[in-house]
C-alpha cells in the first residue's frame, strides 16, 4: 500500500513521526520521521553534505520540483536512513528521515509562520498520485523530479525549522512582505522573535553584488584605461576572469545605486590618464564596451522582499531598517529616465535575469522587450563558477568576495546566518528536535565550511562560506582555507544583528 506523505502522518509535538521502519526508500515508501525546514537555498549544500554523512550509504535520495520557473530550487526533498551511531540520543535505530525544504518567496518562509504557528505554507510531499501516476519520477541514479501543479502535489503544514542567510528580526519594515502563498502574515518586531525562536548563528554567507557580464567588460576597460587593472586583463583569455583582473565598485557608488541614484550609466565619469598624456581625461562610462547595450538606463535585478540577499543589500548598503536615517532602497522603475528596476522572486531567476540583459533574452520573464542593458544585482558566491550565464562577481572597495579577504578584514559584506526552531509548542520535540540540532551544528562548522568552498570552484578564489567567533570558534594564525574562521562579527557581543557593523569579537586576534 503507497502511504501519502501528506495524509499518512501522526501527528507528535508538531511533527510526523512515523513508525515504519522498511530500508527501502522510494517514494512511497513511509519515513520514520519528517522534517520540514523553510528558507535560503544556499543553505541546501550544507544540508546535502551533512546528510552525505549522516545517511547510511547508499540511502540518500535527493528530490527537487520540476517547476519550469523554479527549475528544481522551489522546493527540495532529501530522503534516506540515519546511521543511528553518529547522532547521540536519538530514540528510534537507524530511523528514515524525509527532510522536505521549501525555498519558495526566500527567508520570510522560514520566519514567519514560525512566530505565527497557526499559519501553514505550502511544502512538496514526494508520493502524491490522484489519477495514479507518480508525481516523481527518477532523473538519474537516487535523483528525482517532482510535479508540484496539480492537487495534492504540495501542501500546507508548518516549518520546525527556519533558515535564513541573515537574522531573523531584520524581516521587517523594508523587508517585509506580508503574503505567502495565500496567507497573510503580520510584521514581526524583534522583540517577538527574541522571545519565540532559537536563534542559531550558522557562520557568514559572502555577499556580492554581481553585474552583467557586458557591465563587468566595460568596467575592466575603464578601469584599464586607470591603470587600475593590467592591460593583460583585456587580451589574454586565461587572466580576464581571475581575481587580479576582477573590477572593482566602492561601497559607496553602490549605495548609490541601490538607492536608485544614478539613473543612466552614461552619467557616470571615468578619469583617467591617456597614454603619452600628461592631463586627466574624462568620458561616459558608456564609452567603454559601448557597443554591448542597446539603451543606457540603469537596470537594477533587486530581489522580493523577504528574500535574505535583499534584506542583506538593505543593511549593508543603504542602513535600512537598521536606523531611522537609513536609505529606502528603489523598487519603482522608471522606463524613461532610469533606473529600470525589476524583482525576481527566486535565485535562479535572479540569475537569468543579469544574463538576459547582457544576452538580450528573456529566459527570466523580466526582459519582454529582449534589450541589451548594464545590470547590477544581488546574489551570494556560489552560482555561476562554470561561467555558463553572462554576469559575474564583483571586487567592492577593491577587495574580491573570498574567505581570506574576508578574514582579513578587507571584504566586509558578508552576512551572518541563522537557523532558527520554536522555543515553545507547536516545537520540535524527542528525535526530530535531535536531528535538528545535529543538522544545525554539523552544517555550520569551520570543516564543513571549508569542504563546501572546495567544491564551489570559482576562478577567482575561494568564497561562499566562513565560520565566525561569535559561533565559538577561535580564529588562527595563518588563516586556514580548509577550517575558515574570521574574527570579524556582527554579533561582537554575542547577539546576532546584522545591522551591527563587522567587529572583531572580543579575545579574538585579527589578521591584516
Amino acid at each position: 500500500m503507497k502511504l501519502s506523505v501528506k495524509n499518512s502522518a501522526l501527528m507528535s509535538g508538531g511533527l510526523w513521526i512515523f513508525s515504519a521502519a522498511a530500508p527501502a526508500l522510494q517514494p512511497s515508501q513511509t519515513p520514520d520521521i519528517t522534517i520540514r525546514i523553510a528558507g535560503s537555498t544556499i543553505q541546501d549544500n550544507n544540508f546535502k553534505k551533512v546528510l552525505d554523512d549522516l545517511c547510511k550509504p547508499g540511502t540518500l535520495d535527493t528530490y527537487k520540483d520540476a517547476d519550469a520557473a523554479g527549475k528544481g530550487t522551489y522546493y527540495k526533498a532529501f530522503f534516506c536512513q540515519i546511521d543511528s551511531s553518529k547522532v547521540p540520543g536519538l530514540n528510534l535505530k537507524d530511523p528514515k528521515l524525509l527532510l522536505l525544504k521549501r525555498n519558495r518567496s526566500g527567508a520570510i518562509t522560514g520566519v514567519y509562520p514560525l512566530l505565527e504557528p497557526e499559519k501553514t505554507i505550502n511544502f512538496m510531499g514526494i508520493n502524491n498520485s490522484p489519477g495514479g501516476e507518480a508525481q516523481c519520477i527518477s532523473a538519474g541514479s537516487q535523483s528525482w523530479t517532482c510535479r508540484t501543479d496539480r492537487p495534492g502535489d504540495v501542501f500546507k503544514a508548518l516549518p520546525d525549522m527556519g533558515v535564513s542567510d541573515i537574522d531573523p528580526q531584520i524581516f521587517r519594515d523594508v523587508n517585509f512582505n506580508a503574503k505567502i502563498d495565500d496567507t497573510s502574515f503580520n510584521q514581526p518586531t524583534p522583540a517577538a522573535v527574541a522571545a519565540t525562536l532559537t536563534v542559531k548563528n550558522a557562520g557568514a554567507v559572502l555577499q556580492n553584488t554581481p553585474v552583467s557580464k557586458n557591465l563587468r567588460d566595460a568596467l575592466q576597460e575603464a578601469q584599464v584605461a586607470q591603470g587600475k587593472l593590467d592591460a593583460q586583463c583585456l587580451t589574454d583569455a586565461s587572466l580576464r576572469e581571475t581575481e587580479d583582473c576582477m573590477p572593482s565598485l566602492s561601497k559607496g557608488f553602490l549605495t548609490s545605486l541601490f538607492a536608485g541614484r544614478i539613473g543612466k550609466w552614461s552619467d557616470v565619469k571615468v578619469e583617467f590618464t591617456a597614454s603619452g598624456s600628461s592631463s586627466a581625461s574624462s568620458k561616459p562610462l558608456t564609452d567603454f564596451n559601448s557597443g554591448s547595450f542597446s539603451t543606457p538606463l540603469v537596470h537594477i535585478c533587486r530581489r522580493n522582499k523577504g528574500a535574505s540577499t535583499q534584506a542583506a543589500i538593505n543593511a549593508y548598503f543603504l542602513n535600512t531598517p537598521c536606523a531611522a536615517t537609513g536609505s529606502v532602497p528603489v523598487e519603482i522603475s522608471n522606463p524613461v529616465a532610469g533606473p529600470v528596476v525589476v524583482p525576481p522572486p527566486q535565485v535562479t531567476m535572479e540569475e537569468h535575469c543579469l544574463a538576459d540583459f547582457n544576452d538580450g533574452s528573456n529566459n527570466g520573464t523580466f526582459n519582454p522587450n529582449a534589450a541589451k542593458a548594464w545590470a547590477v544585482g544581488m546574489l551570494t558566491t556560489e552560482r555561476n563558477g562554470n561561467l555558463a550565464l553572462g554576469y559575474r562577481y564583483i571586487k567592492i572597495d577593491g577587495a574580491a568576495p573570498t574567505v581570506e579577504e574576508v578574514a582579513a578584514g578587507h571584504y566586509q559584506y558578508f552576512s551572518e546566518a541563522a537557523y532558527v526552531w520554536r522555543r515553545n509548542a507547536p516545537a520540535p520535540t524527542g528525535d526530530a528536535l535531535t536531528l535538528i540540532q545535529k543538522i544545525a551544528t554539523d552544517a555550520t562548522t569551520p570543516s564543513m565550511f571549508g569542504q563546501l568552498n572546495a567544491a564551489i570552484a570559482q576562478p577567482w578564489g575561494k568564497g561562499s562560506f566562513i565560520a565566525v567567533a561569535a559561533q565559538g570558534y577561535s580564529v588562527t594564525h595563518p588563516f586556514d582555507p580548509n577550517n575558515p574562521v574570521t574574527g570579524y562579527t556582527h554579533a561582537p557581543t554575542g547577539s546576532l544583528d546584522n545591522c551591527t557593523y563587522p567587529q572583531v569579537a572580543e579575545g579574538q586576534t585579527p589578521n591584516l
